[in-house]
């Protein structure tokens, strides 16, 4: 039998030859030059500028917290629910469903404690939260309302609001409002001597309104004045 002659053959051609099979190209390890970091250089987040970007993530930051908020009004408080949702809906035109079935439509402009306060070309309606059933906003941009600015207060104003803070503000329903949040026997206060209209189960006593206390209001009615627990009231309803 006849011993047949191997030639040898070196490592680099065996692989020389396994990848002239297998893919017909092969780039030895030592032709490889080496490789240099390169400057990692961040991209722009947006094409938009940065102040627009800037409006842009504040609205979706404030849409989150508005989303988070109904997913988690099953934990809250009924009157802490609605602040936060009509704190998101400011200048929003909405439709709010009572408990009684009434419907009213206007743009929100003020988020209470207690209480929101909707305004449409002729009308203010105040609602307490508690007789508040379903609330339908329309559209997805809101009007924005000028935020009340103490930067360019009067200088005395602004002395007497630093070293009388307790007595200042508790003399301004405004002021009440823009550091703690009114409550709508507070807020009712504003409408004083003005001729409101409020329900009742089912029913509406029109009149001037003459005191406001913590937990009544009293109208006068055809001369008489008239005291209504502020709790009986579904709806508060004024000429704008």
């Amino acid at each position: 039998m006849k011993k047949e002659n191997h030639e040898e053959i070196s490592s680099d051609e065996k692989v020389q030859k396994k990848f002239d099979k297998e893919s017909y190209f092969f780039i030895p390890v030592q032709c490889c030059p080496d490789r240099y970091p390169s400057p990692n250089i961040p991209s722009p987040t947006s094409c938009l500028p940065q102040e627009d970007l800037e409006r842009v993530i504040e609205k979706i930051r404030a849409a989150n917290e508005l989303l988070l908020d109904l997913a988690l009004g099953e934990e809250r408080l009924p009157d802490e629910t609605y602040q936060k949702v009509f704190d998101g809906l400011i200048g929003l035109r909405v439709e709010i469903t009572a408990l009684s079935g009434e419907t009213c439509e206007g743009k929100v402009s003020l988020s209470g404690y207690d209480f929101v306060v909707l305004r449409n070309e002729e009308k203010v309606f105040i609602y307490p939260y508690s007789q508040i059933d379903i609330v339908k906003p329309f559209g997805r941009f809101a009007d924005p309302y000028d935020d009340p600015e103490l930067r360019e207060i009067d200088p005395c104003f602004r002395r007497e609001l630093t070293f009388n803070f307790g007595d200042v503000v508790s003399s301004s329903p405004e002021l009440i409002h823009l550091f703690f949040r009114m409550r709508l026997n507070i807020y009712l206060l504003v409408y004083e001597e003005k001729h409101i209209q409020v329900q009742i189960d089912g029913q509406t006593i029109e009149g001037q309104m003459k005191k406001v206390d913590k937990e009544s209001i009293s109208l006068e009615v055809a001369g008489q004045l008239t005291t209504i627990s502020i709790v009986k009231i579904k709806l508060f309803t004024l000429n704008n």
